[in-house]
């Protein structure tokens, strides 16, 4: 079903681009296509569609995209007056931290649900402390404040106009969801074990993300880049790649990058 998933979405960006094609080879041929068909705003529309479509309707990063898309559309190309670009900012800002609180709550539960399952093992907890995490990152009163670290199994990380810089400590990771808007994120997940194969949502627009990853992880990367730069710095070593630790990354970037590293 993954698979048929990410062919699927291959399919209608690649459906996206020859359209993008025709409607240029039409103007250059002098056939009449509007100018609003291929201005700036129908890139966003074009992007906030294809992930909406990838990811089922479910994308809050697609939906925020396709809006400022169809908004910048109709008022700038067809001269809608709306009346209310004075209020974008502020709205822009509670919707995201509307967002932010509920993902904070999301967080919160998975953090009390490790509680419980660590608290027969807290002696194991305090050995992988003192060996991977220094002072200045955490609590060792209370190795459960996310200062700098995560016990987190599912990851709910977002970076909008700020940056987080996060150790990832836990041994049974789950995958999870990484935003970075007009922000960044930088993750190390050398301390970081997992079996299996987990997903890693990660969208990018005007940001940046970094992420430090064991080389003996197989990382598979299944992200869609527009106008945007994807690095893989990892040294390749087949020998030491564990068919049974299968990261898969999954997301878009947009005006932004995404860089993969190893030690």
């Amino acid at each position: 079903m993954k698979s048929k998933s990410s062919n699927d979405s291959g399919v209608i960006f690649g459906f996206i681009i020859i359209g993008i094609g025709v409607l240029i080879l039409m103007r250059k041929l002098g056939l009449f296509v509007p100018d609003w068909i291929i201005s700036w705003p129908m890139i966003l529309v074009a992007v906030g569609t294809f992930t909406l479509v990838k990811h089922g309707f479910q994308s809050f990063f697609g939906a925020i995209v396709l809006g400022l898309g169809l908004y910048f559309l109709f008022e700038r190309e067809f001269g809608f007056d709306f009346g209310i670009e004075r209020y974008i900012f502020p709205v822009a800002l509670i919707l995201f931290g509307l967002y932010l609180v509920t993902s904070k709550r999301k967080e919160d539960k998975i953090l009390a649900d490790i509680r419980k399952q660590m608290d027969t093992s807290m002696k194991g907890v305090s050995d992988s402390l003192n060996s991977g995490m220094d002072t200045e990152t955490g609590d060792a009163a209370n190795p459960f404040v996310a200062t700098g670290t995560t016990f987190s199994e599912r990851l709910n990380v977002d970076a909008i106009f700020s940056g987080v810089n996060k150790r990832v400590l836990t041994k049974n990771f789950q995958g999870g969801k990484l935003t970075a808007a007009f922000g960044g994120i930088d993750l190390d997940f050398t301390q970081a074990d997992f079996k299996g194969m987990v997903t890693l949502q990660v969208d990018v627009i005007f940001g940046g993300m970094k992420l430090v990853v064991p080389p003996h992880w197989d990382v598979r990367m299944e992200v869609s880049n527009i106008a945007a730069g994807i690095e893989d710095k990892r040294i390749y070593r087949e020998a030491e790649v564990d068919p049974e630790k299968v990261l898969v990354l999954r997301g878009t970037v947009l005006f932004g990058g995404l860089e993969i590293k190893s030690f």
